[in-house]
């Protein structure tokens, strides 16, 4: 059973200090300045000349390196998807808490070896969803709720961002479904844009798979990638409206992703990345507000202090609720691979690793597949799959 120390200052241990990395670290620095936690150790595989100079943590090249020696309270793990599973498993079998980047795990079964594992260590385990630590999510339940919009008819996500050449290429398993035969599954729906995909499905009170009737995916790429750059997803619970999210990273430029809750006299509009909320009704808009946020460490350092006093540890971003999440990346490991769009539909800007594809008129299709629930194939875009 995780013992769930109940030392004033927990130790914490980051585990990928680079790339996004980095803001776990620079997240854990902040706490420890407070005296929250004390940085137990960083692990990563090559450390740079700053990393050294820092000075504030032991530095190690393997986990398993770093537990011997350390006896770490949590762990967040910002390692590439592919390894998350046995890292997760090593580290809840020492007795830490997790903060797993997202997505948590490459598949249905993986999540489900992964909840085990922590139902008998007993184990916390946090996705790193940020944005289901919005304050905006319990105001548009609220909203939702008191029957401000009426009834609710769809929820769906848009995201229209740019990515570079040099994104695909920073990493071995960047744009991969497959590396060496084991399941990466990176892509615009289950890594870059994936929180449009949960904050949707969470708005739409479908966290578990269970509560899934269908998946449908219609899924392209314009880069030299083995992943999908454009998609949309359409999930159909077995009670409530359909789900549906657009996404693309071949946009003209980098806008806020939006999650919606449509309803019979109005709409909801959830800017996530900024936790801005729009509502309007009748037309007219009534309401714009920014909430703020709990940071996921913070909410992880919370519930277990909650266990230690003895109460329910309710985590803003459980592995439990990230079932239907994984049952979309799951559907999208196996499903076929994505379609290419020809050349002649996309417009390369740049060069070098700053080289992009644009897929002229994205923005309106995007705008278009959400707002109907449709498939860009449906919609008869020039380049969807016939």
């Amino acid at each position: 059973m995780n013992p769930h120390s109940a030392e004033s200052a927990p130790a914490v241990v980051v585990v990928g200090i680079h790339g996004h990395g980095a803001t776990h670290v620079e997240a854990a620095r902040a706490l420890v300045a407070t005296g929250a936690i004390s940085l137990g150790g960083l692990v990563d595989r090559v450390f740079t000349d700053a990393d050294r100079a820092a000075g504030d943590a032991p530095l190690f090249t393997s986990l398993d390196d770093c537990l011997a020696a350390v006896q770490a309270d949590v762990v967040i793990l910002s390692t590439p998807i592919h390894t998350h599973l046995e890292l997760a498993v090593t580290a809840l079998e020492h007795g830490a808490d997790l903060l797993l980047e997202k997505p948590p795990v490459t598949s249905n079964d993986e999540l489900d070896q992964l909840l085990a594992v922590a139902e008998r260590t007993g184990g916390l385990v946090q996705v790193g969803f940020q944005s289901l630590g919005s304050r905006a999510i319990p105001e548009i339940e609220s909203r939702v709720g008191s029957g401000e919009i009426g009834a609710v008819t769809a929820i769906e996500a848009t995201g229209t961002w740019v990515r570079t050449v040099g994104y695909w290429t920073r990493a071995a398993w960047s744009g991969r479904r497959l590396l060496d035969g084991v399941p990466v599954v990176d892509g615009v729906v289950t890594n870059p844009l994936a929180h449009a995909v949960q904050t949707m499905l969470r708005l739409g009170g479908t966290t578990d798979r269970a509560a899934l009737a269908s998946i449908e995916l219609d899924q392209y790429r314009a880069n030299t990638i083995e992943a999908d750059d454009t998609s949309v997803v359409r999930v159909t619970p077995r009670s409530g409206p359909i789900m549906t999210a657009a996404l693309t990273l071949c946009a003209e430029e980098t806008t806020d992703p939006v999650v919606t809750v449509r309803g019979e006299r109005g709409s909801i509009r959830f800017l996530y990345t900024r936790d801005l909320v729009e509502v309007v009704v009748d037309g007219e808009t009534v309401s714009r507000s920014a909430t703020g946020r709990i940071g996921l460490l913070d909410d992880l350092l919370r519930a277990r202090r909650d266990l230690r006093a003895g109460h329910a540890a309710r985590l803003v971003s459980s592995l439990a609720d990230a079932s239907a999440f994984t049952a979309i990346l799951d559907a999208v490991r196996s499903a076929p691979a994505p379609s290419v769009i020809a050349e002649h539909f996309v417009d390369w800007r740049g060069s070098g690793d700053d080289r992009r594809p644009v897929i002229p008129g994205i923005e309106a299709f995007v705008a278009a597949a959400a707002s109907t629930a449709s498939t860009f194939a449906e919609l008869g875009t020039p380049w969807s799959r016939r």
